[in-house]
C-alpha cells in the first residue's frame, strides 16, 4: 500500500487529543478546548496533557513552582540567545537553543521521569530564549521579571521590558492553550520519530521545532501577518483576494488538511479574542480586515474545501499584542512544546522504531562506465 505523505495512516494510539471534525470539536484528554480555553491556564493544560488529569490546587502550585524555577536558562544557553546574530530568524534561535540545552547533561538516564524533568526545564525557558534575542537584537538588555503570575505573562514582561496589561496577558494565555496541542500534525510526528530511537526529549523537540518552521506548517503563521500587512485595508480586501486566485496562488489563512468541511473549530475563541484586543486597544483595524478576508475567501474557496484556520486570527492577535512578526512562529513553538512532548511520553510507553518504508521506482541493472569512458 503506498499512501503519498502518509495521510491516513495510524502511527500510535493516543489518549491526547480528539479531532472531532463532523461536530467541530476538539477534545484534550476528553476535556473539549472551548472550555479549556475559556476557563482553564496554560499551566493547568500543560499539566493535563502530560499527566492525563487536571491538577488539584497543590499540584497546579508545585508545577506552575517548577516550570518558574527554569524560566532563566543556564548560562550557556542564555549566551547563546543574546549572542546569536541579529539578522538570525528567532525560530532557529529557540531550536538551536534548545538542542544547547542538553549540554553537560547525563543522558542516558531515558525514565518518564527524567524526561518529564526535561520537558519542564525546556518549557519554562521557551520563552526568555524568545524573549532575550528579540530583545538583545534590538539593543536592548534581557529583562527577567520573575515576579510575573504565569506563563504568558512572563512572556510578554520579558519581550517588552514592561508589564503586560491583564487582558494582554489572558490573552496570550488562552492563545497559549488553544496552540499547544492538534493530534498527530507534523512537528509532534517529528518528534515521536525521533523519540522512537530512544534519543532524549531535548532531540525530540529540536527535530520538532525545526519541522515547525516550514511554511506548510508553523510557518504559515508569518504568512497570514505579512498578508494583513499587504492588504492593508478592507475595501482592498476583493481585489487583492482576485489578484491572488488569477494567479494561482493560496491565501493565506485559509485551508487545512483536516478540516475541509467547515472552519477549524478554535476558530470561535480566536476570533472572540482578537475582538476583545481591538475594543482594548481602540483599534479595529485588523481584526475587521480579518473578518472581511475570512468572509470574502469562505464565499469564492468553500465549495472547495477551503475555510479559514487558525493562523488568519492569531495573525491579529500577535499584531495587537505588539509582536515582530518573525516572533510569532516561536510563539507557536513556547505553545506546542506541551503537546510534542505529551506524545513522546505516551509513545515511550509502548516503544518501537518508527521505520517506514518506500516503494522504489528507479531503475534496476544499470551497468558501470568507468569515469573514462564517461568523458
Amino acid at each position: 500500500m503506498y499512501f503519498p505523505g502518509l495521510e491516513g495512516v495510524i502511527v500510535k494510539e493516543s489518549k491526547i487529543c480528539l479531532i472531532d471534525v463532523e461536530n467541530s470539536k476538539i477534545y484534550y484528554r476528553g476535556y473539549d478546548l472551548e472550555e479549556l480555553a475559556e476557563r482553564s491556564t496554560f499551566e493547568e493544560t500543560v499539566y493535563l496533557l502530560w499527566h492525563g488529569s487536571l491538577p488539584r490546587r497543590s499540584e497546579l502550585e508545585e508545577f506552575k513552582k517548577a516550570l518558574a524555577n527554569h524560566r532563566v536558562p543556564p548560562c550557556h544557553v542564555k549566551e547563546l540567545a543574546l549572542n546569536a546574530p541579529k539578522t538570525a530568524e528567532p525560530i532557529d534561535v529557540l531550536r538551536t537553543a534548545v538542542s544547547a540545552m542538553a549540554f553537560g547533561e547525563d543522558l542516558r538516564d531515558k525514565s518518564p521521569e527524567a524526561e518529564f524533568a526535561r520537558g519542564v526545564r525546556i518549557t519554562g525557558a521557551m520563552p526568555y530564549i524568545v524573549a532575550a534575542f528579540d530583545r538583545s537584537r534590538r539593543g536592548l538588555k534581557p529583562a527577567e521579571p520573575l515576579e510575573a503570575e504565569n506563563h504568558a505573562e512572563f512572556f510578554l514582561w520579558a519581550l517588552k521590558g514592561e508589564r503586560p496589561t491583564r487582558r494582554e496577558a489572558k490573552a496570550l494565555d488562552v492563545m497559549l492553550v488553544i496552540y499547544a496541542e492538534h493530534s498527530m500534525n507534523n512537528s509532534a510526528f517529528t518528534a515521536v520519530t525521533v523519540a522512537s530511537t530512544l534519543a532524549d526529549v531535548y532531540a525530540a523537540v529540536t527535530a520538532a521545532i525545526a519541522s515547525l518552521k516550514g511554511p506548510l506548517h508553523g510557518g504559515a503563521n508569518v504568512d497570514a501577518s505579512l498578508m494583513l500587512e499587504e492588504v492593508g485595508d478592507v475595501k482592498n480586501v476583493e481585489r487583492w483576494v482576485e489578484e491572488q486566485l488569477a494567479k494561482g496562488r493560496r491565501i493565506p489563512g485559509f485551508g487545512h488538511r483536516i478540516y475541509k468541511k467547515g472552519p477549524d473549530p478554535r476558530l470561535k475563541v480566536l476570533r472572540r479574542l482578537a475582538r476583545d484586543l481591538a475594543a482594548e486597544h481602540g483599534d479595529y483595524r485588523w481584526v475587521e480586515l480579518a473578518e472581511k478576508l475570512e468572509e470574502h475567501v469562505t464565499a469564492k474557496l468553500s465549495h472547495k474545501g477551503i475555510y479559514p484556520n487558525t493562523d488568519l486570527y492569531a495573525a491579529v492577535i500577535f499584531r495587537y499584542l505588539g509582536f515582530p512578526v518573525d516572533v510569532n512562529l516561536p510563539v507557536f513553538a513556547i505553545s506546542r512544546v506541551a503537546g510534542w512532548v505529551a506524545h513522546v511520553l505516551e509513545y515511550r510507553q509502548a516503544n518501537r522504531l518508527i521505520r517506514p518504508t518506500e516503494k522504489y521506482v528507479g531503475p534496476v541493472g544499470l551497468k558501470y562506465v568507468s569515469l573514462e569512458e564517461r568523458g
